[in-house]
């Protein structure tokens, strides 16, 4: 009888093995099944929203242009999808803050799908709260789980929560042509560890080579093209960026444990490094597992909220998103565009649009205080001319140093 049990568990082992990227697809399957049309897709990636319960106008403008204009067939919510801590914050207006950001996708019937940053569930750890980590993102999940264009999924039990993967079906409907990932980053890495920002873990990756295989599998040994989109960057980027010495045009000095060395994008193909990217100081070997399956061909990522610069490091592209939140440094807000050709899948097209061409106007920062966070706000009109829009910058900016403004390392990311 034993014997039996063992061979059955075998066989229901293989089973389930054999059917994860099934799996993947059965969570999409009521009336939102991705696929190709036209033999093209279009994904819209909103990165860094980090709006409260009560979210300035500016920032739904930006989001709901986006969304209008470009017309996608996939919204995806790169982290950070909401402020995370605000003063006040609780379940309930964390609840109404994902409604604020869910809400428009799926009143107009798109599809979405999401990843977690190292902000959103801050508030729900809160001594006020009292919530894990884990419990944090699984209530934030479900927050946005009540919409029914939502796609996200906990996914396995793995570290982190929404590690998952959503196939997209050619244009017949018969096959998977191509796929794409989604992994939580993790906030932080603990003391002990060594600090700094998170990265993705061990069983995170296995997970992901695991299932990869099984697609490849099915699509007859040959690996199906890929995007990936996680909140952090991996450490690699320094590697796609030169190394230069201080005072250079444009040099930028790391982040953390790259702070002895400044670096230049000036191998990138699209966009800007404005400021220095924050990886994690521990490479957990995700992008060499990319490397060795063979399937990304394009990672996404948020948190450095001024970046939008696109390159390519090892065959792999590294794409940084600019924010869109007006809660925080900056005054360079965004979205970013992919669209997939059906007719060749081992590329991407990837467009940037600014706020100022979405919504048709400028708006630059300036401090004040508000729900704990530092909301900066001046809607510039062209009429007044950039000498009168520069001056009311600098002397926010010089009220800003007066009052003695600090986030952590400087900024909210």
């Amino acid at each position: 009888m034993k014997r039996m049990h063992k061979i059955f568990a075998l066989v229901l082992s293989f089973a389930l093995l054999c059917s994860l990227p099934l799996a993947a697809h059965a969570q999409n399957s009521e009336g939102n099944i991705l696929q190709f049309h036209n033999g093209s897709f279009k994904i819209l990636i909103l990165a860094d929203l980090q709006d409260t319960d009560t979210p300035q106008k500016e920032t739904i403008a930006l989001m709901t242009a986006a969304l209008d204009q470009t017309q996608p067939d996939l919204v995806v919510l790169l982290g950070d999808n909401i402020a995370g801590y605000w003063n006040g914050v609780d379940k309930e207006a964390t609840e109404r803050a994902v409604d604020a950001v869910a809400a428009p996708i799926d009143e107009r019937g798109i599809p979405f799908a999401l990843v977690f940053g190292n902000h959103d569930h801050e508030g729900l750890c809160s001594d006020e709260v009292g919530m894990t980590e884990e419990e944090a993102k699984e209530f934030l999940l479900a927050c946005f789980q009540k919409y029914p264009t939502c796609l996200a999924i906990e996914g396995e039990e793995l570290t982190g929560v929404g590690n998952y993967n959503l196939p997209i079906l050619d244009s017949a409907g018969e096959k998977t042509a191509f796929n794409l990932w989604f992994m939580d980053s993790n906030p932080y890495t603990p003391d002990e560890e060594g600090g700094g920002y998170g990265y993705v873990h061990a069983d995170q990756t296995a997970w992901y080579q695991r299932t990869s295989d099984a697609l490849k599998a099915e699509n007859g040994g040959e690996a199906v093209p890929s995007l990936l989109f996680q909140h952090i960057i991996v450490p690699e980027v320094y590697d796609m960026l030169t190394e230069t010495d201080k005072g250079t045009e444009g040099a930028k000095r790391g982040h953390s444990s790259f702070s002895d060395k400044y670096y230049v994008a000036d191998n990138v193909y699209q966009g800007a490094m404005r400021e220095a990217p924050c990886p994690p100081d521990v490479n957990g070997g995700q992008f060499q597992s990319w490397v060795q399956q063979g399937d990304i061909i394009g990672a996404f990522f948020g948190h450095d909220h001024v970046n939008d610069f696109a390159g390519v490091y090892e065959g792999i592209h590294l794409v940084a998103t600019p924010a869109c939140t007006f809660y925080s440094y900056g005054n360079h807000r965004g979205v970013r565009t992919v669209t997939l050709s059906e007719s060749d899948l081992t590329t991407f097209q990837s467009d940037l649009l600014l706020y100022d061409e979405l919504v048709g106007e400028r708006v630059w920062n300036l401090y004040k205080a508000q729900h704990g966070y530092y909301e900066y706000r001046y809607r510039f009109l062209p009429i007044f001319g950039g000498v009168v829009g520069g001056l009311i910058v600098a002397a926010g900016a010089a009220a800003a140093i007066v009052h003695g403004v600090k986030k952590r390392k400087g900024k909210a990311k």
